[in-house]
């Protein structure tokens, strides 16, 4: 398959049935939708942008086919995966795009994870990192895996499209419940990759398959809603239990409502340095403080003024009409406040260690106490252990130029100063998640360790002739659960017609 066609092949699994097949008007394709009984013709739009610059302004293109996104995606550089009911031009010269709010979608086609470094030459080195959290520790494989321009843009799209209805309350629980799995996806990146954005927009505008972008593409790797819902929620419920209980208020205080009146708020307008190399740059730092005016009672217009000199104070400001434009988002009534995880994440990113703890506070009558470092602390929690196993796997593996590695728990402990109980114990729990194999070896033979994310690299290195000799190679020394047997599904549904696939339903990591 040309890199072309794979890259036809992604936007049409990303799609799936949300637009339709030819156009309207000028097709090049015979018609025949509606000589097919009972065939859907989803009247569906997405918005396309041929650059970057002109994506910042909304700048782009209507298409309501997948014939015109096909004649039209290697000129493109931006897209918006998920479908919208209609989407419109606010302007006669039909350049401009309105339209793609949450409140609009038609349907969820798939969740993004973007990865932004400082320049291309650093996301070339952290490709392999990138590779393996994306491979190793999240439950479900990605679908597709685009460079940007100096990052990533990772793709898990559903096996089947999560169509959006609003109750009779006016709500979006579908719209909800995605943005809630979005939240942990990017939660979890974040904690293995700190380039991860984790406030860009679930449902916004990414970059769109290319045949020169697609670092990785599967479309055998498939997500199930439901399944993804399930390990967002236990990945929500193991944060909150490891987050500290130790709040204290303060009776005493005077209590101060407005947001802008709050320590941060000062902390974050006084800050100069604030710039777009990270996560949390210029945009999310203004468009915070603007919600935080917005929520205090704050005139959009006196607001401009606060933020436009704050701007100015930058050492790399932005341009004005992007001022401009954040505050009327945040003014747009969709919000009602400053987040308070967005703030201490903007807190974190800018502001000096030694002046945090002051300002890290919901309001004046609450603050709270974070846990010491690892390295103040004299013990250890168990899955600080596990990270700790699993990059030491991931590093010998690497070193070896193999998919596994063989050493003895001795040597594991001595290398990690971890005693041998502890170590037992982490061992034991990444084994039964699925994450470490472990072949004991046989008389002065030292014991084998791979990981889930070597022998995953390892099939998609060999040729599609040799995956099924390779797993069936692999369950001799592993127990016949529901990750080998899907996994040996997957090594037998290599052909190329096949239309459904079955997802790689892996063990519940938590």
């Amino acid at each position: 398959m040309s890199a072309m066609e794979t890259a036809q092949q992604a936007i049409d699994l990303i799609l799936h049935q949300g637009l339709r097949e030819t156009k309207s008007r000028h097709s090049n394709v015979l018609k025949l939708e509606k000589a097919i009984p009972e065939k859907q013709n989803k009247q569906g739009a997405i918005a396309m942008y041929r650059s970057k610059a002109q994506m910042a302004k909304s700048w782009g293109t209507i298409y309501t086919s997948k014939e015109a996104v096909y004649d039209n995606y290697a000129t493109s550089t931006h897209w918006t995966p998920n479908v919208f009911n209609y989407l419109t031009y606010t302007d006669a010269s039909k350049h401009y795009v309105k339209g793609a709010k949450e409140q609009n979608l038609s349907q969820i086609n798939t969740l993004v994870v973007d990865v932004d470094y400082r320049d291309a030459e650093e996301r070339q080195a952290k490709f392999a990192e990138v590779w393996d959290t994306a491979m190793l520790d999240v439950q479900f494989m990605p679908t597709l895996i685009l460079a940007t321009q100096k990052g990533y843009h990772i793709y898990y799209v559903f096996d089947e499209p999560v169509f959006v209805r609003r109750h009779t309350n006016g709500k979006l629980p579908a719209v909800r419940a995605a943005k809630a799995i979005a939240k942990s996806l990017k939660d979890f990146y974040a904690q293995k990759l700190p380039a991860v954005d984790v406030t860009c927009n679930s449902f916004g505008v990414f970059r769109v398959p290319r045949p020169d972008n697609i670092e990785y593409f599967e479309p055998k790797m498939t997500v199930d809603f439901q399944a993804l819902m399930t390990w967002s929620i236990n990945f929500a419920n193991d944060q909150h239990q490891i987050k500290p209980q130790n709040t204290q208020r303060s009776f005493m205080a005077r209590r101060t409502s407005r947001q802008i009146d709050q320590p941060w708020f000062q902390a974050l307008i006084n800050q100069t340095d604030i710039d777009q190399n990270v996560g949390y740059g210029r945009h999310n730092t203004i468009f915070t403080l603007a919600l935080a005016c917005y929520s205090s009672n704050v005139s959009q217009a006196q607001c401009f003024d606060i933020l436009d000199e704050f701007n100015s104070n930058l050492n790399h400001p932005l341009a004005t009409q992007h001022v401009q434009k954040v505050i009327s988002d945040a003014y747009s009534g969709q919000f009602h406040a400053a987040s308070r995880e967005y703030v201490n994440a903007l807190l974190e990113t800018w502001v000096p260690d030694a002046d945090r703890r002051g300002y890290l506070q919901r309001s004046q009558t609450t603050w709270y106490k974070y846990a010491k470092p690892r390295t103040e602390r004299v013990n250890s929690h168990v899955h600080e252990w596990q990270a700790d196993l699993m990059a030491y796997f991931n590093q010998r593996t690497s070193q070896d130029n193999n998919w596994f590695t063989r050493t003895s728990l001795r040597h594991i402990s001595k290398e990690l100063n971890i005693c041998l109980g502890s170590l037992t114990k982490a061992l034991k729990e990444l084994i039964d998640q699925g994450l470490v194999y472990r072949e004991k070896g046989h008389g002065r033979q030292a014991t084998m360790f791979a990981t889930r994310s070597s022998l995953l690299q390892h099939a998609m290195a060999l040729k599609q002739a040799q995956r099924l000799n390779y797993w069936l190679m692999v369950a001799r020394f592993l127990d016949p659960t529901e990750q080998l047997l899907a996994l040996q599904r997957f090594s037998l549904t290599s052909d190329p017609n096949t239309t459904e696939f079955e997802q790689l339903r892996l063990v519940d990591t938590g």
